[in-house]
């Protein structure tokens, strides 16, 4: 969700967040925490069918949050604020390796507690002893490297971790293009690669969906991340040229009426229908309401300013990481005579109760950083003597 499901965004970059955005991340987690019912009722019983293709969602803002930062420090490098930009590829790949570092302080104070909260939970749900415990941390604790999706490792038991994985290793790729070719990747590279990509998965596998599905040379979520990520970019770019423009106030409504229209039909879609080639026409959908969300022209904005849209914003990422061990593993600790009411109550009220927990601790982790890395300072590293 990320990562810049956590970013600060803002229609019109005045570095506040972007409450309807913020809206839509917890809408859409919501959307991926019922799609994932399918593992406590099967894929006839799920209460969102096709809600994985809410990771369309996160995908085309994070690439519309990668582009943003990307255009603002190659602005202060032209315009001499920033001397470090100056140099050439050396100082490219610093400031690439400082983008996913901003990335990783965002993600990890929230992914590893509820990775370790799941790891316990799902060792307790299989009724593993110490020994077969240790045994399985060493079969899955790579999956917190985040660089699964690459491909060097299989095992794992955290069903979401593709995201992220997937959305670091192609902003790796993709970040260092947009400042090195600030003109041609998202103008012309970022638009063509949408449409070969989102071809190539159409003709092979028919919808983007399955991402661990391996193709030959990488997974098929590294397909489906550079594609998104790509049109994260191309969004960008049209929504910049789109707020130039003197739109009146009756084209706002408009405009609002058209978001609204392609957020429902997406949604309506996910709900009732599986995976299919009509995926690549309301993934179009999405990226077309993502552009009306963040050009701040549409009538309504002023109702998400409250700061409540921003919290939802903030906990979407911790329930993203918080649901998935209790989908997968509480049928094993569930009595069999327990209805779909019960089940789904107990799941939801699990799937919450840990992505609280898990914000809280992580709010506690960032207010406390710089005395954290003070204490592992004086513990690791010489000390001056004066």
């Amino acid at each position: 969700m990320n990562c810049s499901m956590m970013e600060k965004t803002t229609g019109k970059m005045t570095g506040k967040r972007n409450g309807k955005i913020d809206f839509l991340r917890f809408l859409f987690a919501v959307i991926i925490v019922l799609h994932h019912t399918r593992y406590l009722f099967g894929d006839e019983h799920s209460l969102f069918l096709g809600g994985s293709l809410a990771v369309e969602f996160f995908f085309i803002v994070s690439g519309y949050l990668m582009t943003a930062h990307a255009a603002k420090e190659t602005a202060s490098a032209a315009a001499g604020k920033n001397t470090a930009d100056r140099g050439g590829r050396d100082t490219l790949a610093d400031d690439t390796v400082r983008f996913i570092s901003r990335k990783l302080r965002t993600i990890l104070p929230v992914f590893l507690p509820a990775w370790i909260i799941g790891f316990i939970f799902v060792t307790a749900a299989r009724h593993l002893s110490p020994a077969a415990a240790a045994r399985y941390f060493c079969s899955v604790f790579y999956e917190l490297s985040l660089i699964k999706m690459s491909g060097i490792f299989i095992r794992g038991f955290d069903g979401v971790i593709w995201y992220v994985s997937a959305m670091l290793l192609c902003m790796a790729v993709l970040y260092p293009l947009l400042r090195r070719f600030p003109e041609m990747m998202p103008k012309v590279a970022a638009p063509l690669l949408v449409l070969f990509l989102y071809g190539f998965l159409c003709r092979t596998y028919d919808h983007p969906r399955n991402p661990t599905i391996w193709t030959g040379i990488v997974y098929k979520g590294i397909i489906r991340s550079f594609a998104d990520l790509c049109l994260g970019i191309v969004c960008f770019t049209l929504c910049r040229r789109f707020r130039r423009l003197p739109w009146n106030r009756f084209a706002s409504f408009v405009f609002a009426g058209g978001e609204l229209l392609c957020y429902a039909a997406a949604v309506v879609y996910m709900y009732f229908m599986k995976p299919s080639q009509y995926d690549y026409l309301f993934i179009f959908l999405l990226c077309t309401a993502v552009l009306l969300s963040f050009s701040g022209v549409t009538a309504g904005n002023g109702m998400f300013a409250h700061p409540v849209f921003q919290e939802l914003g903030k906990y979407s990422t911790a329930l993203f990481f918080s649901h998935i061990y209790y989908a997968q593993n509480l049928n094993r600790i569930l009595p069999e005579s327990m209805g779909r009411t019960g089940r789904l109550g107990i799941y939801l009220l699990c799937a919450f109760g840990t992505a609280y927990a898990v914000e809280l601790f992580s709010r506690f982790l960032h207010g406390r950083k710089s005395a954290i890395m003070s204490h592992l300072g004086r513990l690791f590293l010489k000390q001056e003597a004066r």
